[in-house]
């Protein structure tokens, strides 16, 4: 017998059947993602066409009008987005991103090619590459996609960092701080603030109302949230006036580094005519913004103040800082009468 000749054909066979291995797993592999790609395709479809508005009403009508829909088309954003250098790789890839679930959560996301309009839609944060949509647990079922309960939904504050906890992106980076503060200790996640619990059909196939979160995401263009994130209190001390700040946010305020926010105080007469005013502007760019739930105080020389004088000090909201006097947002306000 030829042993040599036996060794090379034993050898001839393991290649054969190690070729045939790589072949068929090549062939599995991209059959499979022909299939992932295919289930994506109809998700996105499925999202043109309006299935998620027909099967989601109350959720949809709570989706449209927030700033997560108008991501990619707010003329604030795009203006801002123009003047910056490598646009796509620095700031758009947030406004109209590809399924986080599927680039990965907590990872930088990556800009899509289609649906660019649709800005942070539901695919977004909540398809997944098997073309299934992650959500709570009690997620009614559906005809159209299969459902996965997921437990991240329960406390969503790694989810919303993938783009609000950017270090490389200060703009949209509020996690970093609300991880060190003392909400991130309990119970309290970024939901708490901007999606508050409501209760309504989840879907057109649900048969009772159940709670759930609201898909609004209230932030810095809401005029109601805006006031309830700080407080104002003064207090007079011969020549002068020390007004305390309080923030009530769990994350730095503002939360965007293009945000500003001037605190004014006015000293005004007794017939009402303005006698002196100072402000003090607080702003990334200033570096002075309050840390989540900071205690600040103020003082201003107001050594000119008589019995009868009134002193108002003012928090006023600048979205940026072209924004015109008429569309800033008066978050809090107190007078104080000298007696």
């Amino acid at each position: 017998m030829n042993l040599k000749r036996v060794h090379f054909g034993v050898i001839g066979v393991a290649l054969g059947i190690l070729s045939c291995g790589l072949l068929i797993l090549t062939a599995n592999l991209t059959l499979r993602a022909e299939n992932e790609a295919h289930r994506l395709a109809e998700a996105y479809q499925g999202f043109q066409d309006g299935k998620c508005q027909s099967c989601h009403p109350a959720i949809w009508r709570e989706w449209e009008d927030s700033m997560h829909a108008n991501a990619w088309v707010d003329e604030i954003y795009q203006a801002a987005a123009q003047q910056v250098p490598d646009r796509e790789t620095k700031c758009d890839q947030c406004h109209a991103p590809q399924p986080i679930l599927i680039t990965g959560i907590g990872e930088m996301p990556k800009l899509r090619n289609r649906q660019r309009q649709a800005g942070v839609s539901c695919l977004v944060c909540h398809l997944d590459a098997e073309g299934a949509m992650n959500g709570p647990p009690a997620s009614a079922e559906t005809y159209f996609h299969a459902n996965v309960t997921n437990p991240i939904y329960t406390e969503p504050t790694t989810l919303c960092g993938t783009c609000h906890g950017q270090q490389s992106v200060p703009e949209h980076d509020q996690v970093s701080s609300f991880l060190n503060s003392e909400f991130a200790d309990g119970d309290t996640s970024c939901a708490t603030c901007h999606m508050p619990v409501v209760k309504r059909l989840q879907s057109t196939t649900s048969h009772e109302s159940i709670k759930g979160r609201k898909h609004t995401w209230r932030g810095s263009r809401s005029v109601t949230q805006l006031k309830r994130a700080a407080t104002l209190q003064i207090e007079h001390e011969t020549g002068q006036v020390n007004v305390q700040l309080r923030s009530r946010t769990g994350h730095v305020l503002p939360g965007g580094t293009l945000r500003i926010m001037v605190l004014e105080v006015t000293r005004l007469a007794p017939d009402g005519t303005e006698r002196q005013k100072q402000h003090i502007s607080i702003s990334a760019k200033n570096e002075n913004r309050l840390l989540p739930s900071e205690n600040r105080v103020y003082a201003f020389d107001m050594a000119s103040a008589t019995t009868g004088d009134t002193i108002k000090t003012r928090l006023i909201y600048q979205l940026t800082p072209d924004t015109p006097e008429p569309k800033r947002i008066l978050m809090a306000e107190k007078t104080l009468m000298i007696r």
